[in-house]
């Protein structure tokens, strides 16, 4: 079987068009264009490997502690259908005789689903009972252990769980904890050092002993300090450990989630930690690791509060991930090939010949059509001729305006505003990204750098005027922030017909404006596809910018870009009319990227624009009232500094507050680099 798509996730990168070959359960090649053969093509989307989640307690009301080979069947099954085609069901602290029987219970499933539809389950992950007592979380104290060589071997002398176990999280500070790392992993047994308060120098030792993973990274475990590192900073910084993360983004902040990635690069693993809760609405509860557990604040919980686990699936964690400003093709690695390589399963979690293939089809918005296991699909895929173009989220039907038309004005004007609101969502999701996105720009420009925007049609003309504002309401010299929209000025008040795909238009206009290492590039367009918008993210790269996007669908450009935030509106209520809730995000994520970045740059103190252009009456009047409030003075005494400055509000602030000249007061500012309020505070001395 030959299955093509408009783009493959391969070799760590999201690339374009391309098929693989099938025979059996395996890939035999993998192909840079969709052959004329090819029994199934699909329509839009990425062909990625599929998802392994090496952290998985249950889910679908399935508890992989005490599940029968039906209930597995089941979990298998469901796991599939969101994309998750390999997980290690875990199990957590309980007596040693609950524990054997679980392995039991497990293998006998293992072995009856050999081959049958459904997740793969290439092993047991045992998360306890080796744990330390004060970083158990949801773990029962008194079901604790410590890795006595005794208790180890009683724990393996069970047939069927040594059989099986695969993974095994240890506290390496515990006693006779380093010789039972040693010999887990010398007798093939993956460990992950987690539930730990162990200390820098501690968890090294472990590593040295042979553990390669962290459970849970920074959930459980002795947090980060800059003098006690522990074990978060050796899991970040040690390159001989693979981090797992929760990608629920309840465990861990959206920003920690960006940070723990950004420091572990390719070592970086998104795990779940569901239960058998996940996918279960609010309020449901169940048994777990013998006690109560209840869905409450977007996670499993006991009732006291403290987290028990997800409630998650991969897909929705890969999402999330996404939403939390990581970039896609790193989440899509984290959850693919690099939970593979953390314990040994060399033939899957790549699309590469020799591998399984096990394949998921993942449509703009990351979100799962079909899977693959071994080569046979969940849902059955007619053949289909080829198609190269690729179909984004925002020309996606809503299939609930099939009859817009016939509906009265109050009925359209209400869906229209109902579907703005849902939007709003998407773009607080996108938020960290964003603000990560603004402190790189903003240094940049601090260090002489100037900001580019590229975009065709609205959003092009959403840069243009993003671009303008700034210049009266922070005083911006022209040519710090330059907009480039297909067509040119032509553009802004009417359509250039074929102008977003003139390529060669954005290289020559770049050009033109010589960027360079210090400059940045973003990149703007609804679908992430638009020609002449990717041809300068190209040109930007190429002379060495810092590039970035903002885009409503998951298009080829988050691919290659330093900084991509996605804010996934979904199909407009016109199908693809993007200058609708796309073009809102847009000016949203536009206004809120080019605040912050003038605010990092000392152009507000508090919620005053102290750096505005008084070029009018109106404008006279509102710096005039700035000036009276910060400095403290009358009307007239505000209006006098002003006239003195050519009503720089700045200066005229300082000049009241340190009683100095306009030339003392600009000099004062030039020192702390225009930011107000630290000239506010410093005194006059240089």
């Amino acid at each position: 079987m030959i299955l093509a798509a408009p783009r493959l996730f391969r070799d760590g990168r999201i690339e374009g068009q391309g098929a693989v070959v099938i025979e059996g359960c395996r890939i035999v090649a993998v192909l840079g264009h969709i052959p004329a053969d090819a029994d199934v093509v699909l329509p839009h989307g990425i062909l990625a490997p599929g998802l392994i989640d090496l952290h998985n307690n249950g889910a679908f009301g399935i508890d992989c502690a005490t599940a029968d080979a039906d209930g597995f069947e089941h979990l298998c099954r469901s796991l599939a259908r969101c994309g998750v085609t390999s997980f290690l069901p875990t199990i957590i602290t309980a007596p040693m005789g609950d524990l054997h029987a679980a392995a039991t219970r497990i293998r006998t499933a293992m072995a009856a689903l050999d081959g049958a539809p459904g997740a793969q389950m290439p092993g047991l992950h045992l998360e306890g009972p080796f744990l330390a007592a004060s970083r158990r979380g949801a773990h029962r104290p008194d079901w604790l252990r410590t890795p006595h060589p005794a208790t180890l071997d009683a724990l393996l002398a069970q047939d069927d769980l040594r059989a099986i176990l695969r993974l095994i999280t240890i506290a390496p500070e515990l006693p006779h904890a380093l010789a039972a790392i040693a010999k887990l992993t010398s007798d093939g047994i993956a460990v992950s050092l987690g539930h730990t308060d162990a200390d820098a120098a501690t968890s090294l030792r472990a590593i040295d002993a042979g553990a390669r993973l962290a459970t849970h990274v920074f959930t459980a475990m002795r947090p980060f300090h800059h003098r006690d590192p522990g074990i978060v900073g050796i899991a970040l910084a040690d390159p001989r450990i693979a981090a797992c993360f929760i990608a629920d983004a309840v465990h861990a902040n959206p920003i920690a989630l960006r940070l723990g990635f950004a420091a572990a690069g390719s070592r970086a693993i998104a795990v779940t930690d569901s239960i058998s809760l996940a996918g279960m609405p609010a309020g449901s509860t169940a048994e777990f690791g013998g006690a109560a557990a209840i869905v409450q604040g977007g996670a499993a919980r006991r009732p006291d509060g403290t987290l028990t686990g997800a409630i998650i699936t991969l897909d929705e964690g890969l999402r999330r991930l996404i939403e939390a400003g990581i970039a896609p093709a790193a989440a899509l690695h984290a959850a693919t090939e690099a939970p593979a390589i953390a314990i040994g399963l060399t033939d899957r979690g790549r699309m590469a010949a020799g591998c399984r293939a096990d394949l998921i089809w993942l449509d703009d918005a990351f979100h799962v059509h079909n899977t693959w296991i071994g080569g046979v699909p969940m849902r059955h895929m007619e053949r289909a001729r080829p198609r190269a173009a690729d179909l984004p989220q925002t020309e996606a039907i809503q299939p609930a305006t099939a009859d817009l038309d016939e509906r009265d004005s109050a009925a359209i004007i209400a869906l229209l505003l109902a579907q703005e609101a849902r939007t709003q969502d998407a773009l607080h999701r996108a938020a960290p990204a964003l603000a990560a996105l603004a402190d790189a720009i903003a240094r940049q420009i601090e260090a002489g750098g100037r900001l580019f925007y590229a975009g065709a049609g609205t959003s092009g003309r959403l840069a243009v005027l993003d671009a303008v504002e700034c210049g009266p309401t922070f005083s911006l010299p022209p040519g710090i922030i330059i907009p480039l929209i297909a067509g040119g000025d032509a553009a802004i008040a009417g359509a250039v017909e074929g102008a977003e795909d003139d390529t060669e238009a954005a290289a020559r206009a770049l050009t033109a404006h010589a960027i360079g290492p210090a400059d940045v590039l973003i990149g703007i367009a609804a679908s992430g596809n638009t020609q002449f918008t990717l041809a300068a993210l190209r040109h930007a790269r190429a002379a060495g910018a810092l590039t970035g996007c903002i885009v409503n669908s998951a298009g080829r450009m988050i691919a290659d870009v330093d900084h991509p935030i996605v804010i996934l509106t979904g199909p407009e209520v016109l199908a693809g009319s993007t200058r609708l809730s796309a073009g809102t995000t847009q000016k949203i994520a536009l206004n809120a990227l080019s605040t912050t970045i003038m605010i990092r740059l000392g152009k507000s103190y508090g919620p005053y624009m102290v750096d505005l252009r008084a070029s009018n009456r109106k404008l006279r009047d509102r710096a005039t009232r700035i000036v009276r409030a910060i400095a403290g003075c009358d009307e007239a005494t505000a209006r006098a500094a002003l006239e003195r400055c050519d009503y720089a509000v700045k200066t005229a602030i300082v000049m009241q507050c340190h009683n100095l000249d306009p030339a003392g007061a600009n000099a004062c500012l030039d020192r702390h680099k225009g930011h107000l309020r630290a000239a506010l505070t410093s005194g006059t001395s240089p």
